[in-house]
């Protein structure tokens, strides 16, 4: 993978690459598409140092619900002032959406950001239920993707900037897949550090301004390939939704013995699902990981900011491992249910 960045070799697979997302994600023409390094995180700097100053008034909006939209707020204040539009962290511990008619909203802002999907509580923000009547239409959303990119349509005509992390639904670490708006390139501010500088990123010769990650870039081609040679976003739309309904479905099945703090089903993740065992009991938790480690079914421990279970399901997960989970979880909680009446019955004696 030593490939000169400046050679045909290489030119090839970043035109492939960026060719395959295109194709699965349906990007229309009037978006660029870039390749990066440096994670959705850096993103974070790029979003308000190429934006804040499509107004004067140097503002940003960003809807706080959880984690990562938590770290985004951080570095966003570094450069702008920045208008908490809602925080689900606060108000609730990210267990349901801040009423839209509660959502502080800021016409003289630049742009609006906000994760659709975090990882660390489950919460996901469907398309659908966006208020997209709030959001001033002189103001870009951006949106972090990093968790459920590639697992859901895109109304591209109305976001400004999709970023996300290949990782995890496209490719591998190393590669950052950001889309622009075309109108939108161009408008750095003069201190944008140079790597976040969109424009002069693609304006760069081979729309590289310093030596890409060509392994990322390479393996991430290949695979968004293989996912258009089978069926495509809408094969992949389709596998989030049975993934997630098997188990969500399981998990309101069980009488409480597994149970989400999310309060809105509306805004239960597709892709990583948390939930506590028996209100959050520590031993029987720490023996549910145990004895899934020992059946082959592994990363399954809940974040320190959101703790008790977390099943991620990404592209990559075949519907096989699905069902054997539910099995596992399935008969864990009857071992459990049943240990459970035995001590009640010897009490009672």
């Amino acid at each position: 993978m030593e490939l000169s960045h400046r050679q045909d070799a290489f030119r090839h697979l970043n035109i492939m690459c960026k060719r395959e997302i295109k194709k699965f994600l349906q990007v229309p023409d009037n978006f660029t598409i870039m390749l990066q390094q440096g994670g959705a995180t850096m993103q974070y700097t790029a979003i308000v140092k190429n934006l804040i100053g499509l107004k004067p008034f140097k503002k940003a909006m960003h809807l706080k619900t959880g984690m990562w939209s938590n770290q985004c707020f951080a570095e966003l204040k570094k450069y702008s002032e920045v208008i908490t539009v809602a925080d689900t962290i606060t108000a609730n511990d990210c267990t349901a959406m801040v009423p839209h008619d509660q959502w502080k909203i800021d016409p003289e802002a630049s742009f609006f950001s906000y994760c659709s999907n975090e990882t660390v509580n489950g919460f996901e923000i469907p398309w659908e239920t966006f208020p997209w009547h709030l959001i001033p239409k002189d103001c870009p959303v951006c949106v972090d993707m990093s968790s459920n990119i590639g697992t859901n349509h895109i109304p591209w005509e109305k976001v400004g900037v999709i970023y996300a992390g290949a990782q995890k639904n496209l490719g591998t670490a190393g590669c950052t897949v950001i889309i622009v708006r075309n109108d939108l390139m161009g408008k750095a501010a003069a201190d944008t550090p140079i790597l976040c500088d969109w424009e002069t990123f693609e304006n760069s010769p081979d729309k590289c301004y310093n030596t890409p990650c060509v392994w990322a870039i390479y393996v991430t081609g290949l695979n968004v390939s293989y996912m258009n040679q089978q069926g495509g976003l809408e094969h992949y739309i389709q596998l989030a939704k049975q993934r997630s309904s098997m188990i969500w479905s399981f998990i309101d099945s069980s009488n409480g013995f597994y149970k989400t703090k999310i309060t809105d089903s509306h805004y239960r993740s597709h892709v990583n699902i948390c939930f506590r065992i028996q209100n959050g009991d520590k031993e029987i938790e720490a023996q549910f990981i145990k004895e899934a480690k020992n059946c082959g079914i592994v990363q399954i421990t809940g974040h320190y900011f959101n703790p008790g279970i977390r099943i991620s399901m990404y592209n990559s997960q075949p519907m096989g491992g699905v069902v054997y989970l539910i099995s596992f979880m399935r008969q864990f909680m009857q071992q459990h249910t049943k240990h459970s009446s035995l001590k009640y019955a010897q009490a009672r004696l």
